[in-house]
């Protein structure tokens, strides 16, 4: 393998989000992950992902509600990014 892909960081997200099923793995594309439905209006993602920036957008990219259960370095990077976006529009 490629040593730069090698050293990357590897993070495990798990996440649920305010969608079916069928919708989320529509609108992630290719790659989704692991998603599981927990009811008929929303469903678990489990993915590993390289970086968190990533993984954000894509989860904001989803247009619904969503509630991040791990990495802890995926919340505090959404927290963080939530402050910044609050700041910009005053």
């Amino acid at each position: 393998k490629d040593k730069l892909f090698s050293s990357a960081p590897t993070y495990r997200a798990v996440a649920t989000i305010r969608l079916p099923v069928d919708q989320v793995r529509g609108r992630l594309g290719d790659d989704p992950g692991d998603v599981e439905a927990v009811d008929e209006h929303s469903c678990r993602l489990h993915g590993h992902t390289d970086t968190l920036e990533w993984t954000a957008l894509r989860l904001m990219m989803l247009g619904c509600d969503f509630t991040v259960h791990e990495p802890p370095e995926l919340i505090d990077y959404l927290r963080t990014l939530g402050t910044r976006i609050t700041n910009a529009g005053r």
